[in-house]
């Protein structure tokens, strides 16, 4: 069996009251597993950068010291340099931020959980195609890709587009290739794209969704339904004498 990324999550910080964080120490993968249960650090500097933000090197000296994982990743609830949702430190750091993205998710019902996992499966094949390392926002990197296809690396340069990547997000044909041009099996990244299935909106607001999209369809099958349910009551009745 193929050896799993270790990833260590933290918070750096506040974040969103409704995060559960016990949920994502339990989401299973076959690619990745966590080292421990998400840790909570204080945020002990304040913001260094333009418009109130929290720079790279502000935040690198926030982060805990390694403890046996391939990569970190810091959930905050800070502006990041450049106003970015995500930035790559050095040494196989990664900090996303809640602010601004929060709130596209709550507005579209979409659990502010289903993000992160976006990033872990998302960096974890990075990791791979970097042979064992992420690199810094520093450097020039092409991993990402301005069009919105919802796609786990879209750049999201608008940030509310990220919405179209937290629900049932793909890798996009691309993306399947550069990774396995850069040395990641295929069978890692056909794993990852039947695991991102399960990154979904719950189940009401799924069939609220599609009831949304096909009006039609839905005043049909509610009227069948009626009639089955009247049906059902009147064969009940002659049988029971109700």
């Amino acid at each position: 069996m193929a050896k799993k990324i270790k990833i260590r999550i933290v918070t750096l910080g506040a974040v969103p009251y409704s995060l559960d964080l016990t949920q994502i120490s339990n989401k299973n993968s076959s690619i990745f597993e966590f080292i421990s249960p998400v840790e909570n650090f204080n945020l002990n500097s304040n913001a260094d950068g333009e418009n109130w933000s929290f720079t790279d090197s502000n935040l690198s000296k926030q982060l805990p010291e390694h403890d046996g994982e391939d990569f970190l990743i810091a959930l905050t609830n800070v502006q990041l340099e450049l106003n970015w949702y995500s930035r790559r430190l050095k040494d196989n750091c990664v900090v996303f931020t809640f602010h601004e993205i929060a709130e596209y998710l709550y507005l579209n019902n979409i659990p502010i959980e289903n993000v992160v996992y976006r990033l872990l499966y998302a960096y974890s094949l990075v990791y791979l195609e970097g042979k064992n390392r992420i690199p810094a926002s520093t450097e020039n990197t092409n991993f990402t890709h301005d069009e919105t296809k919802g796609c786990i690396y879209d750049m999201n340069g608008h940030k509310y587009d990220i919405i179209h990547s937290c629900d049932q997000p793909i890798i996009c044909d691309a993306c399947s290739h550069r990774l396995a041009s850069h040395g990641v099996s295929t069978s890692k990244i056909t794993q990852v794209k039947n695991e991102l299935t399960k990154i979904k909106k719950k189940l009401y607001y799924r069939t609220s969704d599609w009831i949304s999209k096909h009006p039609v369809k839905s005043l049909i099958l509610a009227t069948l339904w009626g009639f089955v349910i009247g049906m059902l009551t009147n064969f009940t009745s002659n049988i029971f004498g109700f």
